[in-house]
């Protein structure tokens, strides 16, 4: 039945982080919000798939350039697309202000309309909470000041402490819904992948004469941001070439925006062991790719987590960030380097030893562990 507004007087917190009972239990409609990037959305639809599965109304705001992952969750009812890129580029231009600000209002509205009972801030940082604030929702969740940036829990009516231990990103969201009574679900998110996407991967497939072959998927890109997270391209290509001898897969090298030349680098070096995918117009090409793989290797990247919401084997690199808490929320292998600076929280590194150190022969044993079972 339709629900009014989650009275958040109901719940009980404990002094010191403990969980707490929640009493007048009740179907709501919820908001979830959480913008960027694309494997901690990837990511957050572990936790919002936990709310619809409890019965609730699962609205998302997302930035548009991540709506096309959403759509894909049939348990999302309403998608709101935050067009931040394209507001800060008409901002500069007096012309487009008025645009800007009448989209904002308009956004802003229609959350509002919706009367939201609660909204989960997945995101954390002061972008997250301002829009979880404006949305007007009754009860605002969100991380306690040490799980957040830039000051954002002071817009929350309602805070979660997380403990000190290492805990995985999933967990930490699951954190947040599970003073309300909402735990993990048994079963994995729904992803519906339409079938205009899979008929493309197909199509793709056949053009290489590989249709009834395995289908690995490498992503050796890394974002601007992640530079540091970076494997050599060659290394992939050495890498695809030592596994298409041992199991005959088809691998795929897949790259968005400024990743081409890495991935041609990739394929020149696997002796046309890997073949460069087309670019895919949209995350929707990408996870058709996915689900048709028996093995995706990446590193910390969001391919590695679009992956792990489809349950589809990864082997993931792991350098400066800690697995135990950042490594795909599936089933897969990690391989890192023993180093002794990692794990660490530096977002820059003259010299990534922690990547470097990761050997081909690594990461093939790994991928060897995975595809055996699977392929013999």
């Amino acid at each position: 039945m339709e629900a009014g507004p989650w009275c958040c007087r109901t719940i009980w917190w404990v002094e010191g982080g403990g969980w707490t009972a929640v009493f007048g239990f009740q179907v709501m409609r919820v908001l979830v919000v959480r913008l960027t990037a694309l494997g901690d959305v990837a990511r957050t639809a572990e936790a919002a798939w936990a709310l619809a599965a409890a019965g609730h109304k699962v609205e998302w705001v997302v930035e548009e350039q991540f709506a096309a992952f959403v759509q894909t969750l049939p348990f999302v009812q309403n998608i709101y697309p935050l067009p931040r890129r394209r507001w800060l580029k008409n901002l500069k231009n007096p012309l487009t202000v008025p645009a800007v600000f009448k989209e904002g209002v308009d956004l802003l509205l229609d959350l509002r309309d919706r009367r939201f009972a609660a909204a989960f801030d997945f995101q954390g940082n002061f972008r997250g909470a301002v829009v979880t604030f404006l949305s007007g929702a009754r009860c605002r969740v969100g991380f306690a000041h040490r799980g957040t940036y830039e000051a954002a829990s002071l817009f929350y009516t309602k805070r979660v402490r997380l403990p000190r231990r290492p805990l995985h990103r999933v967990m930490q969201l699951f954190a947040l819904l599970r003073p309300f009574g909402v735990t993990p679900p048994q079963t994995p998110p729904p992803v519906h992948i339409q079938p205009q996407f899979l008929r493309y991967v197909e199509e793709f497939l056949y053009q290489h004469k590989a249709l009834g072959k395995p289908l690995v998927v490498m992503h050796p890109g890394v974002s601007g941001f992640g530079a540091y997270k970076r494997w050599e391209a060659r290394r992939y290509g050495e890498l695809a070439l030592r596994l298409k001898e041992r199991f005959g897969v088809f691998v795929a090298l897949t790259w968005a925006g400024a990743e081409y030349e890495t991935a041609l680098v990739a394929a020149r070096a696997s002796k046309d062991a890997a073949v460069v995918a087309p670019r895919l117009p949209d995350v929707r090409f990408l996870l058709a790719l996915i689900k048709r793989a028996a093995l995706l290797v990446a590193a910390d990247t969001g391919p590695a987590h679009l992956a792990a919401l489809l349950r589809i084997p990864t082997v993931t690199l792991f350098g400066p960030k800690d697995p135990q808490v950042y490594r795909p929320w599936g089933p897969g292998k990690v391989v890192t380097a023993d180093v002794p600076c990692r794990p660490c929280d530096r977002r820059k590194c003259k010299d990534p030893i922690c990547m470097r150190s990761i050997t081909v022969d690594m990461v093939y044993q790994a991928c060897v562990s995975v595809l055996a079972p699977l392929l013999s």
